[in-house]
């Protein structure tokens, strides 16, 4: 636990089994943990190392410890029990000596409570969400923008530089498509169209281009199943139509690759065109990012790193990692006597135009050089994991050794809909995406119809502002509940619900929380008796609460903001445990009042963070 963030108990425990042991309190701290089981204590010493040391059997020095600690009269004032379970030396805390010591630490106004020095003085790149421009923002981006996000906040938290970056796919061939579908429609209708749609408009017209493409792709898969079972004359329809599409796919693809290259060439027509495309893009891109509360320090897209591949190529060349192949120049990334061939890294392509692998290169360098970052996290969901695996590969075989462990693909499983009784693809809607700000508005309209039959105190304005809150928030914490490396299916109804494991039964509590202390304020909270905190209930609360700081550390370690996500569920599981089963306004005494009020002030303020940080509101009437 950092020094940052421990309490009186935890110091004590470490400064007297220093002076048992000869260990340094710093090492002490280091090895200290929970047990395994609650009623085992509520702190746990591994004696092995130690053990090996003096070359004694673990379980025989864990027994001689505790008989020397339960005779060190410091130990006594603070545990009421010293115990040798094993090769484990188990301490049980007066409970009120715990529950005064936790709450002093997390409501302290001079240290916050969960940060810490572990990131001080370093960078973390965190690079999501990363759309390309000239199309909607969809749910397929959802996962990629609210992982990273909270990612980029909980390395913030524990003491990192952080860069969030919004790699915006706004290079590449896909422009030529755009650019020549631009081109083809009517300059008077496009202009309007733009103007009253947007990027919608730009989306359909990039569809369009490419429905050519499409087709041709199902009439292949068609005649394929038709081989075996179909008529010859439909065998003969299909292929006739196939042999009529070829030509013009094929001259599609031409003439769009051949505008990408006159945009990298500098044209200054198609860089005007661009510029404009990217512009409405962010435009609308950032009406999405405000609702979700996400915000970045670079929108520095594939574009951006453009000027620095000719350098990059010079450099690959003179050092000989690029060689020729098929007219292209590649990396080679096949190791000798390999089993397995991997293909190379194609850094230009035949036509000399460049690719998005050679972007990333070129973006991973500029990045080290400018921000000497000891990690670049790209979060992008499992479908990419080849491309990650051969371009970290690339970037070694070019002599960058710091790749491995520094460049992280933080991979994601797929997000599906439950709806109806049926789990469908949630990214898909009669073939089209389905738009994120659609999603948005549909939560909240469920969420305000909830809101307007439980609640009818608040205001019309004020179920607005829950509704958004809970809504969004419903959707944000459903996508963090679960381990990222997993499919998620989405449920509406279980995703709202306030009393499952949900973003609403967290934000509830909150508000709980909220009400509570508006009825009663706490003037001096840490002026209250609080010691006089010692049931079982309020004991778990407060272990809850102590465990925040080490909960970060292995979120941002594991790349896993749902071990946050389980943390807030748990807190909040142990509030309402202990409200359920104690009075606070009415308690026996005004000091177990003050001293409960005290324990509602510190749940209250770490629900809140816990949220923020996973990028959820939290309201304070629901």
């Amino acid at each position: 636990m950092s020094q940052k963030n421990t309490h009186h108990v935890v110091e004590t425990l470490c400064r007297r089994l220093a002076a048992a042991t000869g260990l340094l309190e710093e090492h002490v701290a280091a090895l200290v943990r929970s047990p395994p089981k609650p009623d085992m204590g509520d702190y746990a010493f591994p004696c092995f190392e130690l053990a090996k040391q003096q070359k004694k059997a673990p379980p025989e020095l864990a027994k001689e410890l505790a008989q020397r600690m339960c005779l060190d009269p410091k130990v006594n004032q603070v545990f009421a029990a010293v115990t040798a379970e094993g090769p484990f030396l188990n301490f049980k805390a007066l409970p009120g000596v715990l529950n005064e010591a936790i709450l002093r630490k997390v409501l302290d106004p001079i240290t916050a409570f969960g940060h810490s020095e572990t990131g001080e003085n370093q960078t973390v790149i965190v690079e999501y969400s990363s759309p390309n421009i000239a199309k909607p923002f969809h749910v397929g981006h959802l996962m990629s923008t609210i992982l990273g996000a909270s990612l980029a906040r909980i390395y913030k938290r524990i003491g990192y530089r952080v860069v969030s970056a919004n790699h915006l796919g706004d290079w590449g061939t896909q422009c030529g498509f755009q650019f020549l579908a631009w081109q083809q429609s009517d300059p008077q209708e496009r202009e309007e169209q733009l103007e009253k749609r947007g990027i919608d408009y730009l989306a359909e017209l990039y569809i369009g281009i490419h429905a050519p493409g499409k087709r041709l792709n199902q009439l292949r898969e068609l005649l394929q199943d038709q081989k075996s079972s179909g008529a010859p004359e439909e065998r003969a329809q299909i292929q006739a139509e196939l042999e009529r599409l070829v030509p013009e796919v094929a001259r599609i693809d031409a003439e769009a690759r051949a505008l990408f290259k006159k945009l990298e060439d500098g044209d200054s027509a198609l860089r005007a065109l661009w510029q404009r495309l990217r512009d409405k893009t962010l435009e609308v891109l950032q009406k999405s990012y405000d609702r979700l509360g996400v915000k970045f320090d670079s929108d520095a897209g594939e574009a951006f790193y453009e000027p620095h591949v000719k350098e990059l190529v010079k450099d690959l060349k003179e050092r000989g990692v690029l060689v020729q192949s098929e007219g292209a120049w590649v990396i080679p990334l096949d190791e000798p006597g390999a089993k397995r061939k991997r293909p190379p890294c194609i850094v230009i392509k035949s036509d000399g135009a460049t690719k998005y692998e050679t972007r990333d290169l070129a973006a991973a360098l500029y990045r080290k050089k400018t921000y000497n970052f000891v990690k670049n996290i790209y979060v992008v969901d499992v479908r990419q994991n080849d491309h990650f695996s051969g371009f970290f590969k690339a970037l070694e075989k070019a002599g960058y050794a710091w790749v491995t462990k520094e460049c992280v693909h933080v991979a994601y499983g797929m997000m599906k809909i439950s709806e109806g009784g049926q789990v469908r693809a949630m990214t898909t809607r009669g073939g089209q995406m389905v738009p994120l700000g659609d999603l948005l508005d549909s939560m909240v309209d469920i969420v305000c119809g909830i809101i307007a039959e439980k609640n009818h105190a608040l205001s019309a304005t004020q179920r607005e502002a829950v509704a958004e809150a809970v809504g969004v928030g419903a959707i944000v914490f459903w996508v963090q509940s679960r381990r990222r490396n997993s499919d998620i299916v989405f449920d509406w109804k279980l995703a709202t619900s306030p009393e499952g494991d949900t973003g609403p039964y967290v934000q509830y509590t909150h508000a709980r929380a909220c009400s509570i202390l508006r009825k009663l304020a706490v003037q001096a909270p840490l002026e209250a008796q609080l010691r006089m905190l010692t049931q079982p209930e309020e004991v778990a609360v407060c272990k809850a609460l102590e465990r925040f700081p080490a909960v970060l550390l292995h979120a941002a370690d594991g790349y896993e903001p749902s071990l946050l996500a389980t943390w807030l569920i748990e807190t909040a599981r142990a509030f309402n445990d202990f409200y359920n089963k104690h009075q606070v306004l009415k308690a026996e005494t005004l000091e177990l009042t003050k001293a409960r009020l005290v324990l509602v002030s510190a749940v209250r303020r770490m629900l809140a963070e816990g949220l923020a940080l996973l990028g959820l509101a939290a309201p304070e009437e629901m």
